[in-house]
């Protein structure tokens, strides 16, 4: 009797369920929403989307490499893929469901190639289809690689860019030479490297630009497919800004003894003053054109040659290349010869594992030159030395060489040595 109560209340519930207002409702809703999703997804339209995948150039697995033929070209590409799918899938749909490469065992020999590009579909289910992509070939040349190193030449685009009463001092390129490489029969197109330089601006004071080499052919064409060396692709151009001035001609004196007074000497030169630049900011205020050593003064005028053409800071402006320096030493002093022979000369710094040996002299007699109190000094006297460590290593060697000889004057002052002395030295191993 209960199992039929409990049939009669499940008929009953059910019976309520269907005839109630509100369920209906719902269940026709949801049954609505159902047919639908069905029919838009079957009814769909058709769409297309374009997708954009990254190809990255390789042919280092190829027939192409093992014949040492290289790629001359771009290392990635972009390859435009459009797709025809279902519209509500379109958003779905990325590079990452494509497959996209070259057909590399196509390039069997050198030259010029079309490879061709291939794009499929990760999944062999796709919910969608290829249509088209561009490009569908890559194009590059293909050759044994050569190389070689050229000089590397600045080319002015505005020759005017220095302003009035300044001029332009060398220009300092941090680059001189480059190295280039590519097929071979490109790298023998190219003729020079060439740098632009493109300034606008008048200049007054020092400036720095980048600069880019670029390989050019006998036309002046630039030559494809060529690498530059790292270094020239990013080349620093030092263009030194000078400022015109007009500079006293002045010199200096070396080695000079104690208890002399150059003030005492007539110095003269074959030109006073030149025409000339040098940095503003530089403090230069007269043209130092070198050094004049005592051992080039001997009683009465000598004469100094001085190469003008690189000054230390100068450059001169009005064609002056050499300047004659007259020093004229005063009658009160005087000379004194003193002779010598190879025993009076002695070696220091030695190198290791040598003995030297003097052999000869190429005078026997040298001229001091000084007051006359100096030269009565009984005391006088005069070290002979060759000092072997201002040599190069490279230049010392067995067997026998001609050095220079240093003379000192020893316990006398207000005097110096005139002349070059040498010394013949034979270095023998021990």
């Amino acid at each position: 009797m209960a199992e039929k109560n409990k049939d009669n209340d499940k008929k009953f519930s059910l019976r309520k369920l269907i005839y109630n207002d509100k369920y209906l409702i719902v269940f026709s809703i949801i049954a609505a929403v159902i047919v639908w999703v069905s029919t838009s997804m079957s009814l769909s339209p058709e769409t297309t989307k374009t997708i954009t995948v990254p190809l990255n150039v390789d042919f280092s697995d190829s027939a192409a490499s093992q014949l040492g033929i290289k790629c001359y070209g771009d290392s990635k590409i972009d390859v435009d893929v459009t797709v025809t799918c279902k519209k509500y899938l379109a958003r779905d749909i990325t590079a990452d469901d494509l497959k996209v490469q070259l057909q590399t065992n196509s390039v069997t020999s050198k030259g010029n190639y079309d490879v061709p590009i291939n794009v499929t579909t990760v999944s062999e289910n796709a919910d969608f289809t290829i249509s088209s992509y561009y490009p569908t070939t890559y194009k590059a040349y293909f050759d044994v690689e050569d190389e070689k190193t050229l000089d590397i030449n600045l080319n002015y685009e505005n020759k005017d860019f220095i302003a009035d009463g300044y001029v332009m001092g060398d220009a300092l390129l941090s680059e001189k030479v480059a190295k280039i490489s590519g097929p071979k029969s490109y790298v023998s197109k190219v003729k020079s490297l060439v740098a632009n330089v493109d300034i606008a601006n008048k200049l007054k004071s020092t400036q720095s630009i980048d600069i880019t080499a670029t390989p050019i052919d006998s036309s002046g064409n630039t030559v494809d497919y060529i690498s530059v060396d790292t270094e020239a692709k990013n080349l620093t151009l030092t263009i030194p800004v000078l400022k015109e001035m007009t500079l006293n001609v002045t010199s200096s004196f070396t080695g000079k003894p104690d208890n002399v007074d150059t003030s005492k000497f007539d110095v003269s030169y074959s030109v006073d003053k030149v025409s000339a630049a040098a940095l503003a900011d530089s403090g230069i205020k007269e043209a130092n054109i070198g050094n004049i050593d005592f051992s080039q003064l001997n009683v009465g005028k000598n004469t100094i040659k001085f190469d003008v053409t690189h000054l230390d800071g100068i450059m001169i402006l009005d064609n002056t290349k050499e300047i004659t320096v007259t020093v004229t030493v005063p009658s009160n002093y005087k000379t004194k010869a003193v002779t010598f022979d190879k025993n009076s000369v002695t070696v220091a710094n030695v190198p290791d594992g040598y003995v030297a040996n003097v052999i000869s002299v190429n005078a026997n007699q040298l001229t001091l030159v000084g007051t006359q109190s100096s030269l009565n000094n009984d005391k006088i006297g005069v070290g002979m030395v060759v000092d072997l460590s201002s040599y190069k290593s490279e230049d010392l060697s067995e067997g026998r060489d001609y050095y220079d000889i240093t003379a000192n004057i020893e316990n006398s002052s207000g005097c110096w040595v005139y002349g070059s002395y040498k010394a013949q030295v034979e270095l023998v191993k021990k």
